[in-house]
């Protein structure tokens, strides 16, 4: 499986071993043919889930990944590999159709992990006129989860909660550059009009416009599920809204980025400077999905709550010296939809960016 790394797990089995047993329950993971979401299947696998959803666009990786799941999970987890593509709309449509139905016999869906993400992709548009960034990382998970809300609410009527969870990324800290949060990268636009494909001096410094995209899309992500949560505290409904993020784990994430355009080998010497940082400050992929794992499986994850690793360094190479989450047990920055420390979750708890955040997604949804 491609998820070896040369990095050792250090707490991966412990954060599993301290969730509660899944059993009646039912899980649905988008991407999970490596990194995080693979991870937190197999955790799930672990915890006796009664029923497991894979959602992923068809591809070899997708086979071979449900294929290692489902042996891991044997007789005890039913595993479903459901056709999910984020880059459409009516992809993600038709597998929320397949999904409600095969979760009705389960009494509902009790999470839904939001975990697929693209990083980096140049400045194209998706079939649907979005950022492909956006789309995948946020907009066609905000539509999954409207999709699927019904059978959210229905699990939590039957066994007292079910979550969504988000996930986010540590870029959420970083410039957002000249185009204010969730305006223009939240509605249709021509191919090179969100800043065109620069990557900075090097793809670490995260001065190119490819990983601003990036960052808007992350920050929507945390912004949208404390969005979520207010809305659904609001409503009275048992149905937790939580986010994570995995700090730096060697997952396929960033050797992903690039290749739409540049190719594989390009992308490869564009991912030099970074691995040595990943080495130092990271993680293995188990660990950097242990954020997600809490917030999906954890005892006292409650709506409103944002899992990161508790060890938190200045990644070098960037002009502008940020302090990220990078590795550790993880621990809640955000309780409840409040920031634990005044000023450091500033951005996503602002009023003004989950209003904006949650009305342009709504519009999209509602046109989708």
């Amino acid at each position: 499986m491609s998820e070896v790394t040369s990095l050792k797990n250090k707490i991966f089995e412990s954060v599993v071993a301290s969730c509660p047993s899944l059993t009646g329950k039912c899980v649905a993971i988008t991407g999970t043919t490596s990194g995080t979401g693979y991870w937190t299947a197999m955790a799930a696998v672990e915890k006796g889930a009664t029923a497991l959803l894979l959602l992923n666009r068809p591809s070899i990786r997708s086979k071979l990944s449900t294929d290692e799941i489902t042996a891991a999970a044997g007789t005890t987890t039913a595993v479903t590999s459901v056709d999910l593509d984020l880059m459409s709309f009516e992809s993600v449509k038709a597998g929320a159709e397949q999904i409600k139905a095969l979760v009705e016999q389960y009494g509902g869906l009790d999470v839904l992990a939001c975990n697929a993400g693209i990083m980096s992709f140049p400045d194209d548009r998706t079939v649907d006129g979005y950022d492909v960034q956006m789309q995948v990382n946020h907009l066609s998970h905000a539509l999954l989860t409207k999709l699927l809300m019904p059978s959210l609410d229905k699990a939590a009527a039957e066994r007292g909660e079910a979550r969504v969870c988000m996930h986010s990324s540590g870029v959420r800290f970083l410039p957002l550059g000249s185009i204010p949060f969730a305006t223009k990268h939240m509605t249709k636009c021509p191919p090179k009009s969100l800043g065109g494909n620069s990557i900075g001096f090097v793809q670490m410094n995260f001065a190119g416009a490819n990983m601003a995209r990036y960052t808007h899309s992350k920050l929507a992500n945390t912004v949208y599920a404390l969005a979520l949560h207010d809305e659904l505290k609001a409503a009275g409904s048992k149905v937790k809204s939580i986010c994570a993020e995995p700090g730096i784990a060697t997952t396929s994430l960033a050797g992903n980025g690039f290749n739409t355009k540049t190719g594989k080998g390009v992308s490869q010497l564009l991912m030099m400077p970074i691995r040595p940082i990943f080495k130092i400050l990271g993680q293995s992929g188990p660990d950097g999905a242990c954020p997600l794992i809490l917030a999906c499986f954890g005892a006292e994850a409650q709506s409103g709550d944002l899992y990161c690793p508790k060890k938190r360094y200045i990644v070098p190479s960037m002009p502008i010296p940020t302090k990220m989450h990078t590795k550790g047990m993880p621990m809640r920055t955000i309780l409840g939809g409040a920031a634990f420390k005044k000023g450091k979750e500033a951005r996503s708890v602002k009023a003004e960016h989950k209003t904006r955040c949650w009305t342009a997604t709504e519009a999209v949804i509602a046109a989708a």
